[in-house]
């Protein structure tokens, strides 16, 4: 059965470290879809007025693999500062319990 909550700074690091690497992936296919080299008049005469549509539905598909993507280094950022905090909580109650104790 578990302890309970235990925070590791160290997971906290390596996480962001993947989210960071994780959010490459939707940027750069971002940058394939959006904006599309496709105009109208590959849509054929006929079908061109089709074209707004597509275009708009290709530019919400690239906004949200960026949107995706900055979700991803926020996200990482957030679990990286927090790991930092622990960290520093860690150290300070470490000398505290050290200066009580008579380990200085």
């Amino acid at each position: 059965m578990p302890n309970g909550y235990e925070a590791s700074s160290e997971a906290m690091t390596r996480a962001q470290i993947r989210l960071a690497d994780a959010a490459d992936d939707p940027a750069a296919e971002a940058k394939k879809v959006a904006p599309t080299e496709i105009v109208a008049l590959d849509f054929g005469r006929v079908h061109q007025e089709g074209f707004g549509k597509y275009k708009a539905g290709i530019d919400e598909i690239g906004a949200g693999l960026t949107g995706l993507s900055n979700a991803l280094v926020n996200l990482g950022g957030g679990i990286g500062t927090a790991g930092g905090k622990y960290t520093t909580q860690e150290a300070n109650a470490g000398a505290t319990a050290n200066q009580a104790g008579g380990n200085r």
